[in-house]
């Protein structure tokens, strides 16, 4: 008698209806994430805008530290066009939250940045650093420092690379600025592009740096997108990285720092080598060096990467040349004071760079002389050993960027500007690793800086 048992049946194939209703199922969740993640980036955008504008208004009206330069008085012209409204003051907590929410939206959208509408997301770089450019300078003096270098020499007749411009009698820019007795320690070429701000007198000086600032740092986003894009990398999360960067808009924009003119012609570099004129792209980083020093990091790394080694360094060595002839023709022989100068600077200590904590935690008592060689010969070591990766195969662009993270954690003079140096080519680098170091640095700085948490 045959089983009354049914045989299992073989599990029948997939139909293109089953499939259909599969990814029916799947697309309202996979739409609902994208929708989430999309209004929580530009809610994050928002955001960043509106902290902005209550940072930038409150702090015209009256003199306060986030405005260092208001000790020497607060006249119309350096509140700025922000000084036409009436807002609450911004006092030393409420910069800490405000800093401190703009830290969270920005990491917020670094995380949807995928699913933000690029004309929204660009958008929101470019008012930003309008919003920045148009406020006063913020928690910083050395935009009036930059005025005083250039009418010390071109005004005074004096050598800046000797003098500092609070110590000429008589010079306006004293009382807005507070290394009074401290030379420049920055590049001829910097230097002398600022003997053409000395007609400009001291208002028409300081919102002639903000604009450039501002300016120089979008070409900077500009370079990194285009950059990135030759790269075949994500270009919106790149410029993105850079662009809104709350040290960057605060300190940088906000603040007129001279290290974007730095950076600007750096990153003309990377992309001229990267689209394949490394000649041109050496030339523009010695240029970038000839403003400060600290990019001429990156040469090497090009050189040992390219494989026309003899004719990048002629390139180098021309361009070295040019810009010589034209510091020449504006600064004079001036100009050779400048390496006294830079030592000089070099003796300065931060409380906050990572050398003085360390010989702190060590009961050394912060950046001693032996601390400071340890953190040199660190250096040099990270140096060689990043060269002879880039001899192995490595991409400059990576190392030029941990070489540039190694200088940071080295440096006994930390400023919340120089993360700067390291964002884009952490950006460009292609690997998470670089990325997540940045934020870290950028977070690290942010909380050994705010008031708040230093209370």
């Amino acid at each position: 008698m045959a089983s009354l048992r049914r045989r299992p049946l073989a599990p029948r194939p997939a139909s293109p209806m089953d499939n259909a209703h599969a990814l029916e199922h799947r697309l309202p969740l996979a739409g609902t994430r994208w929708r989430l993640r999309r209004g929580a980036g530009s809610a994050a955008l928002a955001a960043m805008t509106v902290v902005a504008l209550t940072l930038a208004i409150g702090t015209t009206g009256r003199p306060s530290f986030l405005v260092p330069s208001s000790a020497g008085g607060y006249p119309d012209w350096l509140q700025g066009p922000f000084g036409l409204l009436e807002a609450a003051p911004v006092f030393a907590d409420g910069y800490s939250v405000l800093l401190l929410a703009m830290v969270g939206a920005y990491l917020v959208v670094l995380a949807c940045a995928r699913e933000l509408p690029v004309r929204w997301a660009i958008g929101a770089v470019v008012v930003l650093h309008l919003i920045f450019m148009l406020a006063p300078p913020l928690l910083t003096t050395d935009v009036f420092g930059y005025l005083g270098f250039g009418r010390v020499g071109a005004v005074h007749g004096l050598n800046p690379y000797e003098i500092g411009p609070g110590l000429v009698p008589g010079d306006p820019t004293a009382p807005f600025e507070i290394w009074h007795d401290l030379p420049s320690p920055y590049g001829p070429l910097f230097v002398a592009l600022t003997y053409a701000t000395a007609p400009l007198g001291l208002a028409a000086g300081l919102w002639t740096f903000k604009v450039a600032a501002a300016a120089a740092s979008l070409g900077c986003v500009a370079l990194v997108w285009a950059t990135a894009k030759r790269l075949g990398r994500d270009p919106l999360s790149a410029a993105l990285f850079v662009g809104l960067n709350p040290l960057v808009l605060v300190h940088v924009v906000g603040g007129a720092h001279n290290d974007v003119f730095m950076v600007l012609p750096l990153l003309a570099g990377v992309y001229l080598a990267v689209a394949g004129r490394e000649r041109l792209g050496a030339a523009a980083i010695v240029c970038a060096a000839a403003v400060k020093t600290t990019a001429a990091i990156a040469l090497p790394f090009l050189v040992i990467a390219s494989d026309e080694r003899r004719r990048l360094l002629a390139a180098i060595v021309g361009a070295a040349v040019a810009v010589g002839i034209v510091v020449l023709a504006v600064i004079g022989t001036d100009v050779t004071d400048f390496p006294a100068a830079l030592g000089e600077q070099d003796d300065l200590v931060s409380e906050h760079s990572v050398p003085y904590y360390l010989g702190s935690a060590l009961g050394l008592g912060g950046a001693t002389e032996g601390v400071k060689l340890a953190a040199s010969l660190a250096l040099a070591v990270a140096l060689v050993l990043l060269a002879v990766r880039v001899w192995r195969g490595m991409d400059w662009i990576a190392a030029a960027g941990w070489a540039t993270l190694a200088l940071l954690l080295t440096t006994v003079w930390l400023m919340p500007w120089y993360v700067l140096w390291l964002l884009p080519l952490a950006a460009l680098a292609g690997g998470a690793w670089l990325r997540g170091a940045a934020l870290a640095l950028t977070l690290a700085i942010v909380f050994t800086r705010v008031p708040l948490l230093l209370g």
